[in-house]
């Protein structure tokens, strides 16, 4: 198969890691298994534009997102509808999405993954026209993460500090919403 791989160097573990020789390593691993693979390292800033270039090329069976839940939401949204698998490297802080898939969570067993795994397909879903694949909340939950991501951490061990000030926050006051609710085709 043939590979385009978007690396976030700003995602959890891969800020912490010598992209040029993962980036090796990545090729090596696909390479020795028979598949092609061009890798491009962008800023959390560019992800976006950097999947979209990725998923417009032809000649590409498989667009390889490596980052946290941010990075993998927006290349499976991206990627809804199309005719690209979506091979998922878990280098964020909790990889909540390739963590339900079963994916391997160290780097290494992921890209050994990719070079011998099958592609296999799974449910979307979208509230408001934006898709979404591991989770969708809102009140209590929705408010927490909203304020979480207003706050700084550096590592996993801070995301549940600030997720668990951020709790309390909400608790303290808690949102009120209104909510409808439509399964299926409106």
């Amino acid at each position: 198969m043939r590979f385009a791989a978007v690396l976030n160097r700003d995602g959890g573990t891969l800020r912490t890691l010598d992209m040029e020789a993962f980036s090796g390593q990545l090729r090596q691993t696909l390479e020795t298994a028979g598949h092609s693979v061009e890798i491009d390292i962008v800023a959390g800033r560019d992800v976006a534009a950097a999947l979209e270039k990725a998923i417009a090329r032809r000649n590409i069976d498989v667009v390889l997102a490596g980052g946290g839940d941010g990075t993998i939401s927006t290349a499976a949204s991206l990627l809804m509808n199309k005719k690209k698998a979506l091979a998922i490297l878990p280098a964020g802080t909790m990889n909540l999405f390739a963590r339900g898939l079963g994916i391997p969570q160290t780097l290494e067993a992921a890209l050994r993954s990719f070079a011998d795994g099958e592609v296999i397909a799974v449910d979307m879903a979208s509230a408001n026209g934006q898709p979404f694949v591991h989770q969708f909340s809102i009140g209590m939950h929705a408010k927490m993460v909203q304020l979480r991501e207003k706050m700084d951490f550096g590592s996993r061990l801070g995301k549940m500090q600030a997720s668990v000030r951020a709790a309390w926050a909400a608790i303290k006051n808690p949102p009120a919403l209104k909510v409808s609710l439509s399964i299926g085709k409106a």
